[in-house]
């Protein structure tokens, strides 16, 4: 036997290290080159017979080596470099937040990638979740690396999300395993972006400055402590991917575009002169507020067109009646997104999508148009919502920090604008026309939303341009100028738009998943009676907290109608026609507009702000109210009781009465003040 041990295994004993090697670079590794037993110097062999095979073995050991064999030695060499196995990325997760991919790669000792390597590997400390499924499952994952680099993704493993099961992983090649810690935040981390943007708004009183701070917040969770610095590029990116977003700048364009018609329009006289016939019919506050209230529901067929349009037209007049801008904001607000979810509009195809969806994720086999207006009656705060604000339009009542605002609105400077003499109502009415007409006949042939709304905007705007000049209202100069003029008027709700944003994709299911940690909050023990109360909660907090009423349907409902099919006992007792089942649904459409309407970071909310002229945080303090108003009234008398078995039709009048009857009770009349 060999004085001198040959290793044989191909891994070395180092825990988190990997040895490759042949045999040939073993045995020169291992010491010095045995002889043959007959060439030891103990052996009885006579001096010049060893002599003469020492010189043998010598010249053949001197032979020179061909050029292939020098190549496979040396990438044998090279191979037998000890491997580490580093994670890329995430190093930090916050706990229960899926990630795009758990990326590792092979660095040699001093750091280098190894891109020659390419082995198959065993990834464990991961666990995987199904979009039906609440629930996290361990999973192994088995793959090869290739140049040096593994990537684990859901998709790989033919799930939905994919996020570490602890602090450490571990990655197993052949018989050696590396184990690899990963930094893992609180789960209350997930919730921190929109509750710093809340707070901070409310303690600065400054959107935007919140908003970023809030933004920052959510980049730096998934950082280590020394690389926060990396945190502003991640923001800026972040931000950039918001502005790049083709949807997302078809809003931002169409809000423009709006803007610069608007300013069109007023200094073209084209709006003085609509109001001057508007106040022949609106001489009082009242009947400014009803009739603001009435134009809210005739836009039925897009929320954003509903707000801007609306608050453009009728911000003169009620200006000059002495309504308070926090009091048109909120008629905007209240019509807007709750006439567009329940009447026929942009958000019908995306709202019976997501129906579809949910319906496919339980197994449900119906047609799913027919199950979304099947759910009308049950979207009780939208329906109780219109009638209210319909309400306080008519009888002049408010209560809270609206009677203060609008006891605070006399502006005489407002009060006094002047109709230009000779102005046309054509210079308003046309560019109106034209962007009622085309949005229309784009949703008539279901063409995209965003698109149709940015053709609408532009050639609205186009058509306000040519006709201030045409009537020689402006000179073409004068044109530019208040074109420019109006776009520049829409900066800030633009930016607000964008950081908005900017949360909310923070808070998605691929980063944060906010939604999914207040579900698990809320549904740790949910009973088939609490359904439809629980899904206008859930739906209402996550709306709230990413300032999205469509990124909330596209989260719950392929999740809770799933969940309210099992609890209902599935497929062989449940029903699509069972009034708990259906309440559900509508409660969980309700829910987000509920949320996104009390949300400082809404879109909606930012919008109808902007469009009305009113400070953004005002016009949040003064909605609140009559917004939990009636989430109470829909809780308490309507998905409460229809958890129960009572009827739609018995619930619905029940809270609109209680609604109603707190307006009245609670609320007084600005112009008639109450001794």
């Amino acid at each position: 036997m060999s004085p001198y041990p040959v290793p044989t295994e191909p891994f070395d004993s180092h825990a988190g290290e990997l040895s490759r090697s042949n045999g040939l670079q073993n045995l020169l590794r291992s010491g010095p080159v045995v002889f043959p037993h007959s060439l030891c110097f103990h052996s009885p062999m006579t001096g010049f017979r060893r002599t003469c095979l020492l010189l043998i073995w010598w010249t053949v050991a001197s032979l020179p080596v061909s050029a292939d064999l020098s190549a496979d030695l040396a990438e044998s060499d090279s191979a037998a470099e000890t491997v580490r196995i580093i994670l890329d990325s995430p190093t930090v997760i916050p706990a229960g937040t899926s990630a795009a991919v758990f990326r590792f790669r092979a660095v040699g000792v001093s750091g280098q990638p190894l891109e020659s390597f390419s082995e198959p590997a065993v990834v464990s400390g991961l666990q995987v979740r199904s979009r039906t499924s609440p629930q996290w499952t361990p999973v192994d994952a088995r793959g090869r690396f290739d140049r040096g680099v593994l990537e684990v993704t859901a998709e790989s493993l033919k799930a939905d999300r994919i996020t570490a099961a602890g602090s450490a992983l571990s990655v197993r090649i052949g018989d050696q395993t590396t184990h690899i810690l990963i930094t893992v935040r609180p789960r209350w981390t997930r919730l921190l972006p929109p509750v710093l943007a809340i707070v901070l708004a409310i303690v600065f009183r400054d959107v935007i400055v919140s908003l970023v701070l809030a933004t920052l917040s959510g980049c730096l969770v998934f950082l280590p402590v020394f690389q926060w610095p990396k945190g502003i590029a991640d923001l800026c990116s972040t931000v950039v991917r918001q502005i790049a977003d083709s949807d997302h700048a078809s809003v931002l364009l169409f809000t423009a575009l709006l803007g610069s018609m608007v300013r069109l329009m007023q200094d073209s006289g084209g709006t003085q002169a609509v109001i001057s016939r508007l106040t022949q019919f609106a001489r009082t506050r009242r009947r400014g507020m009803v009739l603001t209230w009435i134009m809210g529901l005739f836009v039925f067929f897009d929320d954003y067109a509903n707000m801007l349009l609306i608050g453009g037209a009728m911000r003169p007049l009620t200006d000059r009646l002495n309504i308070s801008r926090a009091k048109l904001a909120f008629l905007l607000d209240s019509t807007a997104a709750p006439i567009a979810g329940l009447a026929v509009s942009t958000w019908t195809a995306f709202e019976i999508q997501q129906t579809a969806a949910g319906l496919d994720a339980a197994g449900i086999a119906t047609d799913p148009g027919a199950f979304f207006w099947s759910t009308i009656p049950y979207r009780i705060y939208p329906l109780l919502l219109i009638p209210v604000a319909g309400l306080i339009a008519f009888s002049g009542r408010d209560f809270g920090p609206m009677l203060q605002s609008e006891t605070a609105s006399a502006n005489p400077s407002a009060a006094s604008v002047p109709v230009a003499g000779g102005s046309s109502v054509w210079l308003a009415v046309v560019p109106v026309f034209s962007l009622i007409l085309i949005t229309i006949t784009g949703f008539l042939r279901q063409a995209d939303a965003y698109e149709i709304l940015l053709i609408a905007s532009f050639v609205a705007s186009t058509a306000a341009y040519a006709l201030a000049w045409l009537t020689s209202r402006l000179t073409l100069e004068e044109c530019s100028r208040s074109w420019l003029d109006g776009l520049a008027s829409m900066t800030t709700p633009m930016a607000i738009l964008v950081l908005a944003w900017s949360v909310s994709s923070l808070c998605g299911g691929d980063r944060l998943d906010t939604a999914g940690y207040i579900m698990d909050l809320l549904g740790t023990a949910l009973q088939p009676q609490l359904l439809p109360a629980a899904a206008f909660l859930s739906a209402g907090a996550i709306s709230f907290a990413i300032g999205s009423s469509f990124a909330t349907m596209a989260i719950m409902i392929p999740m809770i109608i799933p969940l309210a099919w099992n609890l209902l006992g599935g497929a062989g007792a449940a029903s699509t026609a069972d009034p708990v089942f259906a309440g559900t649904a509508g409660a969980l459409l309700a829910g987000a507009i509920f949320g996104d309407h009390c949300s400082p970071i809404s879109d909606t909310t930012i919008l109808s702000s902007a469009a009305a002229g009113c400070d953004h945080l005002e016009h949040v303090a003064t909605q609140l109210p009559y917004a939990l108003l009636t989430a109470v009234g829909s809780l308490l008398l309507g998905y409460l009781p229809i958890g129960f078995g009572v009827p739609w039709w018995v619930c619905l009048p029940a809270a609109g009465t209680m609604c109603c009857g707190t307006v009245f009770f609670l609320g007084h009349d600005k112009e008639h003040p109450e001794p």
